[in-house]
């Protein structure tokens, strides 16, 4: 075996060692970024909880100045706890929106590191192809086999 034999075999099994560890690279940056959601929805729900409960006591404190002032049956007390009650739906409405968004940022950015890491496995596979083709004389070679009537298989 010559050595441009054995700089192809080297050069085919880089390919190959290469085309490997770009997939894993992928993967890896996949598992981040849904790691990432799931952080992110950790704490969308930390913060739905915390917004519950500054209503409650928004609500409660109303209420502890209604009964101090005897106000507990006026439309005063009903409208403020009716107004922290809306305040908080569209609290909770909007920060489901973004944490829909960032589900849907997540999973992109997931589809854009996979298909990064499939680009560079098939551009490996391409330079691993270019590197057999050269290896086997390459355009030299093609022109000379068509030049030359080939005999068919099994005569």
């Amino acid at each position: 075996m010559g050595i441009l034999e054995v700089a192809a075999i080297i050069g085919a099994t880089a390919t190959v060692a290469s085309a490997q560890e770009q997939r894993k690279a992928g993967k890896a940056a996949q598992r981040q970024y849904e790691a990432e959601g799931r952080k992110a929805e950790v704490q969308n729900i930390r913060a739905v909880r915390q917004q519950i409960r500054e209503a409650r006591l928004a609500q409660a404190a109303m209420s502890n100045v209604a009964a101090q002032t005897g106000g507990v049956g006026s439309s005063a007390l009903a409208g403020g706890i009716s107004s922290v009650g809306t305040q908080l739906a569209g609290n909770l409405n909007y920060m489901q929106q973004i944490a829909r968004e960032n589900t849907a940022i997540g999973a992109a950015a997931a589809e854009g590191a996979q298909a990064m890491s499939n680009t560079a496995v098939y551009g490996t596979i391409g330079k691993l192809s270019g590197t057999i083709f050269e290896g086997a004389g390459g355009y030299a070679q093609l022109s000379k086999n068509l030049r030359t009537p080939q005999q068919p298989v099994g005569y």
